[in-house]
């Protein structure tokens, strides 16, 4: 995907509003200059920072891997996040799940970030899906609309909803579980 195709990366402080901004963390410039990344993809890490969202991404930690970039990781390394050099890509490498494709590039993936952790702190629904019928299938419904804002942002991220080979649906509708 171009570069000029990027949307710009939220900024710090709509994410910081629902993460808190002490677990917002942001990449240091020297942390990432040397990665072979498009520099607004760098520069969303620095400006932007990745938010932290438990049992999702309980670690941002900024690393040079073998195979790619690290960007964060969840409490028992079960899920580690990554960016593909020269495209910026976002994968997760799971024991379950071997390598997938989570998002087009770290700016869809601060996007697709954003949008669930600011869903997770703010609904509702969420906070009681378990207490009724109703409760239940309205945080379905909130679900799967956040699946379709996640779609409309970066299509490939969902692509067709199959849990196997796409991230976001297989986490989103096992979120509750």
């Amino acid at each position: 995907m171009p570069t000029d195709a990027l949307p710009t990366p939220p900024e710090f402080e709509s994410v910081a509003t629902w993460a808190g901004a002490a677990r917002v963390i942001r990449a240091d410039e020297r942390e990432v200059a040397t990665w072979q990344l498009p520099d607004q993809q760098k520069a969303a890490l620095v400006n932007s920072g990745v938010p932290m969202i438990d049992g999702l991404v309980d670690v941002v930690e900024f690393q040079t891997m073998p195979t790619m970039f690290q960007l964060g990781h969840s409490a028992g390394r079960d899920r580690v996040y990554g960016a593909a050099a020269a495209t910026g890509a976002v994968v997760e490498h799971s024991p379950e799940a071997g390598m997938r494709f989570v998002n087009s590039s770290i700016v869809h993936w601060l996007w697709s970030l954003h949008l669930v952790g600011s869903w997770v702190t703010g609904s509702v629904a969420l906070a009681r899906w378990d207490e009724s019928p109703e409760a239940e299938e309205q945080t379905f419904a909130e679900i799967a609309a956040l699946l379709e804002q996640i779609r409309a942002l970066d299509p490939p991220a969902v692509g067709d909803g199959g849990h196997e080979k796409h991230f976001w649906p297989a986490v989103l509708d096992r979120w509750l579980y």
